[in-house]
């Protein structure tokens, strides 16, 4: 992803689980400690992984990126798998760090105000990523290893399998059960009430130069990143899974669908040194936030709109 133009009810213990209900109308979520990401069992099913020429006509998607979204195949999650409800916040990540004694190291690209663009520094991170942001906010400026090693330290740490999602896994969750670009519709109109997309607002307070046509044409109200659950869930019951940060995913790069695994797995081969990222962010172009855009990324890219959230297997 290169950047543009440059009501909780009271926790119950549960089998050694925090099951959390919203309320009588959302699924129920499950927390496996304090300062894990609340999980949210997604079901076994098949769906229509990718997009259409149609799609990729409308989005204005170039034919290079769009082919990297075909062919359009079915693809059948044969197991429940657990995904977080949200990507994984600062808070979260604070506690792995902490705990772990981890340290991110290497440069981080965020938005440069003087230069009116993204820039990499040496002296921007997941704690000092250019702006403020909230505990509640994603965790931003993580790599594809980072993001890896919290997983394995959730896993050592409660005794289960948490890993990112595979790209399969991570669309069939942003569809949410639809067929179109966004899990709300095709249109980019009413993008703000689902998601913190790259907006006019936005762009007027980050003194952006990128075209007009970039951007969605409403006000969500955020410059940068927003603290997660701020807007409308996906039928899922799923946050974020369109906008705020992009997402890594397990996924080796490959330049189209062809040969993909169609069960739901990770396509552990290809360039690996690159891994696939979903979703668009608070500063992607309208284009690049649907449920198909992918993104690879060096598996080293840290970046200011670039984050992640967790799955663990049932």
């Amino acid at each position: 992803m290169m950047p543009m133009a440059n009501a909780l009810a009271p926790t119950v213990l549960v089998a050694a689980s925090f099951v959390l209900a919203a309320s009588a109308s959302e699924a129920a979520t499950v927390r496996d400690c304090r300062d894990c990401p609340a999980m949210i069992l997604v079901p076994a099913g098949s769906f229509m992984m990718g997009s259409r020429r149609e799609d990729a006509t409308r989005e204005g998607t170039s034919e290079e990126r769009a082919t990297m979204e075909r062919p359009k195949h079915e693809v059948a999650i044969r197991s429940a798998f657990f995904i977080g409800v949200s990507e994984v916040t600062r808070n979260q990540f604070a506690a792995f760090v902490e705990a772990a004694a981890y340290r991110p190291q290497g440069a981080c690209t965020t938005y440069d105000r003087a230069l009116s663009a993204f820039a990499a520094s040496a002296m921007r991170n997941w704690e000092s990523p250019g702006f403020k942001q909230t505990g509640r906010d994603p965790v931003v400026c993580i790599d594809w290893r980072d993001a890896t090693a919290y997983a394995n330290w959730l896993s050592v740490k409660n005794g289960k399998h948490y890993r990112l999602p595979t790209e399969a896994e991570w669309e069939y969750a942003a569809r949410g059960g639809t067929q179109t670009s966004r899990y709300w519709g095709d249109g980019r109109a009413t993008a703000c009430a689902y998601a913190n997309v790259a907006d006019s607002a936005g762009r007027r307070a980050r003194g952006d130069q990128a075209p007009i046509a970039e951007f969605f044409p409403c006000t969500d109200g955020y410059a940068f990143t927003a603290p997660v659950a701020t807007f409308t869930a996906n039928a899922f019951g799923l946050y974020d899974v369109i906008g705020n940060v992009w997402e890594w995913t397990q996924d080796c790069f490959n330049p189209s669908y062809t040969g993909a695994p169609a069960n739901g797995a990770a396509w552990l081969s290809g360039d690996c040194s690159r891994r696939i990222a979903r979703g668009g962010s608070w500063t992607s172009p309208a284009r690049h936030v649907t449920v198909t855009f992918r993104d690879p990324d060096p598996a080293s890219y840290r970046s200011s709109y670039l984050g992640f959230r967790v799955a663990r297997d049932r």
